[in-house]
């Protein structure tokens, strides 16, 4: 067996961690009980049950085997991804643009996925749903592609070959719209192909990343832009079109409606280069007066260009939803 180690930075909020990688209850390739986070992890030596336990400074990794040099390093970088190591919550605090909604929730970060690949699932399957549907459809799909670990009876999230290889009918067979089921796959198989790589996009930068993937069918700006900030781990990212987004601003600017897309990007640019963690933030504070506004509403025709556009439609007006809109019911993905 294999076990190491993590000092948590001063402050780390280990609730956050836990409910993040807990936020289904059911799920099939990961598993949260107390302070441990259970999930087996395909390194390059083939299957291993992961299992972190959060203490008060440090985290502790523990392995079911003993991992060669290479999958040791493997194992670092993927639990420093699911603690949200890559943040940058002091230098997103500093800044004036986030007081208002910083102060409840100093240190925030941002959890990962354990691949990249993991980001691109829950993203294509979350499109257009809540998230209750999400996890239960991702649950089939691991059910259909996954690898089983026996010593957890926990399956191992699928790469992109497995998902690659599922016939779309049989996903469909298990309420996935037959839609959803193509883009899945096909998505799938483009990765697996290196078309694109993700390494590759990884190093390239959020750009040519967000190009690169809403070039695929079926992923638009919301999609690409969630596995910018959950898988990628860019740090100014913002998912413009995110229902959840949108009320966070409404209510942290007081405004009488949920702002629009152009809106929305308008407001996030006070936040560069942190809105990923801008993003987060307001996703959270979505829990503290559910229902209620930050301050007394005015117009968004009275708020200041640097917060909205002032031309603004129709609260009706726009195109409907679809890939290349997805507009989102409110969650905290």
């Amino acid at each position: 067996m294999t076990a190491f180690d993590v000092p948590l930075p001063a402050g780390y909020r280990s609730a956050d961690f836990l409910a993040y990688h807990g936020r289904d209850a059911l799920s099939v390739s990961e598993r949260v009980t107390g302070m441990v986070l259970e999930k087996p992890l395909w390194l390059s030596g083939g299957l291993a049950l992961l299992s972190l336990e959060i203490g008060d400074a440090v985290a502790m990794a523990r392995f079911d085997r003993a991992l060669g040099d290479a999958e040791s390093i493997e194992a670092h970088d993927i639990v420093a991804r699911l603690l949200g190591f890559s943040s940058d919550p002091a230098g997103f605090e500093a800044m004036p643009a986030a007081a208002a909604i910083a102060a409840a929730r100093p240190g925030l970060r941002i959890p990962l996925t354990a691949t990249v690949f993991e980001a691109v699932c829950w993203a294509v399957i979350g499109q257009q749903i809540n998230l209750t549907f999400a996890a239960a459809l991702r649950r089939e799909m691991i059910a259909l592609a996954g690898t089983p670990n026996p010593g957890s009876g926990l399956l191992a999230h699928p790469g992109p070959a497995a998902v690659a290889s599922l016939d779309p009918a049989d996903l469909a067979a298990r309420r996935f719209s037959r839609s959803k089921a193509r883009y899945l796959v096909e998505t799938s198989a483009a990765i697996a192909a290196g078309t694109p790589s993700l390494e590759g996009l990884a190093a390239a930068g959020p750009e040519t990343a967000e190009a690169a993937l809403t070039a695929l069918r079926g992923i638009g700006p919301w999609t690409a832009r969630y596995i910018l900030l959950r898988g990628f781990g860019f740090p100014d990212v913002a998912p413009v079109g995110d229902s959840g987004l949108a009320t966070g601003l409404e209510r942290l600017h007081g405004l009488d409606r949920r702002p629009d897309i152009s809106e929305q990007e308008a407001a996030m640019r006070a936040f560069a280069p942190h809105r990923s963690l801008a993003t987060v933030h307001l996703w959270a504070s979505l829990k503290d007066q559910p229902g209620a506004k930050s301050r007394k509403p005015t117009t968004l025709a009275n708020r200041p260009d640097a917060i909205v556009a002032k031309s603004v439609p129709p609260a009706t007006a726009g195109p409907e939803a679809g890939p290349s809109v997805q507009l989102k019911r409110s969650r905290s993905p």
